[in-house]
Formats: C-alpha cells, sequence, structure tokens
C-alpha cells in the first residue's frame, strides 16, 4: 500500500498568502515550492487562490507523524470514536481550521477549513 496525503486550501484575497505557508513549514516542514498555485477569480472577481499538494512516501509519513502528534486530544478522539464520518472512497478526510493554524495549532475545523 502507497501513502499518500493530499493538501487543499482556499486563499481569499483578505488572507495572508505568505503567513499561511510560513505556518505549513513551520508546523509541517512543507515549503512552499512544494505546492501548486491556481489564481481563480471570485464571485465579485476578486483574486481567489487555490493551493494543492500531493505527499508520497517519506513525505507524506513525516506528515502524518506531526499532524497527529500535534492535535489536540479531543480532536483524536472525535475522529477515532466517528471514524467513519470521516471516510470517503478517496480516503480519511481531515480539515482544520487555516485560522488556527497561523498559530501553528491544529484545530478540526469544518468551517474556513484546509
Amino acid at each position: 500500500m502507497q501513502l499518500e496525503v493530499k493538501i487543499n486550501l482556499i486563499l481569499h484575497a483578505t488572507e495572508n498568502e505568505n503567513k499561511v505557508f510560513e505556518s505549513l513549514e513551520n508546523v509541517f516542514d512543507i515549503e512552499q515550492k512544494n505546492f501548486q498555485i491556481e489564481q481563480v477569480p471570485g464571485h465579485f472577481n476578486n483574486p481567489i487562490l487555490l493551493i494543492s499538494s500531493k505527499l508520497k512516501k517519506k513525505n507524506a509519513e513525516n506528515f502524518i507523524r506531526v499532524f497527529f502528534s500535534k492535535m489536540k486530544k479531543d480532536d483524536f478522539e472525535e475522529v477515532f470514536e466517528n471514524v467513519e464520518d470521516y471516510v470517503t472512497s478517496s480516503g480519511l478526510n481531515l480539515r482544520i481550521s487555516k485560522q488556527k493554524l497561523v498559530s501553528e495549532n491544529l484545530t478540526m475545523s469544518k468551517e474556513d477549513a484546509i
């Protein structure tokens, strides 16, 4: 089985792109060069960035190790106890707060999430 982690996030014009990338590097050791960035127009033609990355093998293992070591105990228990709610045909889908990530905290979130 090959381990793979997909990271997808949406950044709006009001969000600081540099802070998000700095946080991703500080927390997960993923450099900006490892992300694909696509700019699309929003509803009012405001710029929106679609940012994605696909981590494989050792990079995916490192991400998962860091992710679960930094995850709050309550969030881990929520996922563990309700894992069927987080699993889709494409795998385990977990969403974390962008706002909390910027302060280098991993908190599960359904809104404004990565």
